[in-house]
């Protein structure tokens, strides 16, 4: 492929999801979009559907673009794509949710130009949809290059997609990590769990333990930080109800200050059934937060090798009361591994180790060569 690299301007490339909520991938983009390069390239963002809260969160020299998809094959919403594309003479475009990679894939239909996809997957279930991966099948063989941010999904890129080795790789995801002051800690032991409420984050996980938590630990507070307009939502109200922990469970919705609550908190924890490499826990482990988590996707082997907290299974609440009671009891176990969780997540999951990846492989794409091996540190 000739090289789409000028040497004297800033090549445009656009990052597409279909909205700016608040979530891993969603934060993941926000950290490209902002630190990119401005002398190598020029970035626009593209929500297929409305902006989301986070979207006042990125740059000033950001370019943003509301494509308004009504449906999940908007014709009119992929030609405006299309068009937005040849306007901004986007090179390359960066999917960050698997219905953005395809809206991007079918929009080729609707233009004369030629650009690259790059995918970058961060779906933990990918082998629970049967759907989702026909449909990778369908659209995504053809990738130019694919981001995977954990084992999982990198065995789905070499089995399922059938991408060559030098196609894929495995990106570890990445944040910032503050260097201030820590905060006071609440004067009851509390909890934080910060997920959109859904099945696949499994919060009946959480009540159950919370349950069985109050028989040791008469006093606590577990804060359910984020989306609860679901129906699944509702049944977690009611189960909390059906056993009277409203003292105990507080649902907090989504909220602009996460990082008021993680510093307050003692305990970090997540209880989903499928995940790949959720930025929520490293936020914890930036927050200094020891953790209990649950063994899926790479949550369970980042605590193993960095020895911040404790590993449960996806069903065991008395595991996970127990895991709660021991950090609970012994603070100063608590404190080690919540140093542990800070010194982890600021040698391996640097956002400016992944923003600078991201720009090598733009930059190999883009002028048609070989993508160089990576040399992250996993």
């Amino acid at each position: 492929m000739p090289s789409l690299l000028n040497t004297h301007q800033p090549v445009a490339v656009g990052l597409v999801i279909d909205t700016l909520a608040r979530g891993g991938a969603e934060r993941v983009l926000l950290s490209i979009a902002n630190t990119l390069n401005r002398g190598r390239f020029r970035v626009h963002v593209l929500l297929t559907r409305d902006p989301g809260v986070l979207a006042q969160d990125l740059a000033s020299d950001v370019a943003v673009h509301s494509l308004n998809r009504r449906t999940r094959w908007d014709v009119v919403a992929l030609r405006r794509l299309a068009r937005i594309v040849k306007q901004n003479d986007i090179a390359l475009l960066h999917t960050h949710s698997h219905t953005a990679a395809y809206f991007v894939r079918l929009a080729r239909a609707f233009s004369n130009r030629r650009w690259l996809q790059v995918m970058h997957d961060h779906h933990g279930p990918i082998e629970g949809s049967s759907l989702l991966r026909m449909l990778d099948t369908l659209f995504l063989q053809g990738v130019d290059y694919y981001f995977a941010v954990s084992d999982r999904l990198g065995r789905h890129a070499a089995r399922r997609l059938q991408l060559p080795s030098d196609r894929w790789e495995w990106l570890v995801n990445g944040i910032p990590v503050p260097d201030g002051q820590r905060r006071r800690k609440a004067s009851v032991f509390t909890i934080v769990q910060v997920a959109r409420l859904t099945p696949d984050k499994n919060q009946e996980l959480a009540i159950a333990a919370a349950a069985r938590l109050r028989s040791n630990l008469p006093v606590f507070r577990w804060l359910l930080v984020g989306r609860t307009s679901s129906d699944y939502a509702e049944a977690c109200r009611a189960m909390v109800d059906r056993l009277s922990l409203g003292d105990h469970v507080v649902f907090l919705g989504e909220r602009q200050d996460v990082a008021e609550y993680l510093g307050a908190a003692h305990v970090g924890v997540l209880t989903s059934r499928y995940e790949a490499l959720p930025i929520a826990l490293l936020e914890y482990m930036a927050a200094r937060l020891p953790l209990v988590v649950t063994d899926v996707g790479e949550c369970g082997n980042v605590i193993r090798s960095s020895g911040a907290g404790f590993v449960v299974s996806s069903d065991d609440a008395s595991g996970f009361a127990d895991a709660l009671w021991q950090l609970a009891q012994n603070p100063v176990a608590a404190e080690q591994a919540g140093r542990a969780s800070a010194q982890y997540v600021r040698s391996h999951f640097s956002a400016d180790a992944m923003v600078r990846r991201v720009e090598d492989v733009y930059t190999a794409l883009l002028s048609g060569q070989p993508v160089p091996p990576a040399a992250i540190v996993r």
